[in-house]
């Protein structure tokens, strides 16, 4: 087998699990563009021979019940970029502060972050509840940004301890005898150098925020302000379901992830690669 077979064959097979992989995305894609009858009938075809703009418009224009598309979206927008701009800045600073301190029992700590992952997340329904009622946060979407940040800065945390470590602290300590500040040498020097594990680190708070459906539908009572998951889930009944419409809004719902990853997804991979190489 020469080495061009092997090239060819190698690919065709990258392009298989690719296609795997892309299947029911693209699927998902094309069933919305076409009508309710063609998708409940199961006839949809990848490449659809009619257009149907009908499952979208109703989304933004509908002024009937509780569907409110629109709205859903600018909840998911209120909720999940605050909570990635949170989740980064908590786990920027305890990452940093594991790398460079040293203090009693700190790798043990390190060592328990992802250790918490373990446990059932229903488990928590019942403390977190109570806690948010507690504070007076149930059906606010302060409470929602707090819950997705805790979800979500553990791992963040861990993640991005290895990049700070791989900084090396020679530069800071550089940086103060020729007269910067701690916060400065931070901030001018380690800072950048870990930027791509900071944009790693937001991405992934956003997304765990934007997909989040459980704490969501606990804490959340009022339509006004139900994210995407739940805004989604109302296109299902015991009787009937509205499949162009979801379908549709799950389209949509991948637009505003994309316009951040896309511009993003560099540091994305490469954060996740170096951040398992460092490790």
């Amino acid at each position: 087998m020469t080495k061009f077979t092997k090239k060819v064959m190698l690919m065709a097979l990258v392009v298989a699990v690719l296609l795997m992989f892309l299947y029911p995305f693209i699927w998902v894609l094309s069933a919305s563009f076409q009508s309710n009858t063609t998708i409940i009938k199961g006839q949809v075809r990848l490449i659809p021979k009619n257009f149907v703009l009908a499952n979208y418009i109703p989304l933004f224009t509908s002024e009937y019940g509780v569907k409110f598309f629109y709205r859903y979206l600018l909840n998911s927008i209120i909720v999940g970029i605050p909570t990635a701009l949170l989740s980064t800045f908590i786990a920027t600073i305890s990452a940093y502060s594991l790398s460079r301190y040293d203090m009693p029992g700190k790798e043990i700590f390190a060592k328990f972050l992802l250790f918490i992952y373990v446990f059932p997340v229903t488990l928590m329904i019942i403390p977190v509840e109570s806690l948010m009622s507690t504070l007076r946060l149930v059906n606010k979407r302060e409470g929602l940004i707090l819950i997705h940040s805790a979800l979500a800065v553990p791992f963040s945390t861990w993640l991005l301890r290895s990049f700070f470590d791989a900084v090396p602290q020679e530069l800071e300590e550089a940086a103060k005898v020729d007269g910067c500040s701690k916060f400065r040498a931070f901030g001018t020097i380690v800072f950048p150098l870990a930027a791509p594990g900071v944009a790693t680190v937001f991405i992934y708070s956003l997304v765990t925020s934007w997909g989040e459906y459980l704490f969501a539908s606990i804490l959340i009572q009022s339509d006004a302000h139900k994210t995407v998951p739940l805004g989604l889930a109302m296109y299902t009944t015991e009787q009937y379901i509205e499949w162009g419409q979801l379908l549709a809004g799950t389209v949509v719902t991948f637009l505003p992830l994309l316009m951040i990853f896309i511009p993003l997804s560099g540091y994305f991979i490469k954060g996740f690669l170096e951040g398992a190489i460092k490790l």
